[in-house]
């Protein structure tokens, strides 16, 4: 008769990241990777407040950049993206806006 196998003991989400952030090298990345996504996310949020500002759908958003309606609905309804600044650009034009760069200090 097989004797019980001891439980797996299962690490949490947060017990794993500190685990990893105890490594000076990956605290940095992680530090580094939390601004460019945030950066990022702060530009969209932008642009997305702009075209309800000027009441524009996503679908005359997308046919006035030239782009699949699904690119234009998932930029700015899925978090996380990581967009180029090529695609967040021709947005901000169809918005009237542009993008503007700023020293962090």
């Amino acid at each position: 008769m097989d004797s019980p196998k001891p439980p797996r003991t299962r690490r949490s989400i947060d017990g794993l990241r500190d685990e990893i952030l105890a490594d000076p090298v990956a605290r940095h990345e992680y530090a580094r990777t939390l601004r460019e996504v945030e950066m990022v996310d702060a530009l969209v949020r932008a642009l997305d407040a702009r075209r309800v500002e000027v009441g524009m759908s996503k679908a005359e958003l997308a046919r006035r950049i030239v782009r699949d309606p699904s690119t234009v609905r998932r930029l700015f309804t899925a978090g996380g993206s990581n967009p180029e600044i090529a695609f967040l650009a021709e947005i901000a034009e169809a918005l009237g806006m542009r993008i503007v760069l700023a020293s962090r200090e």
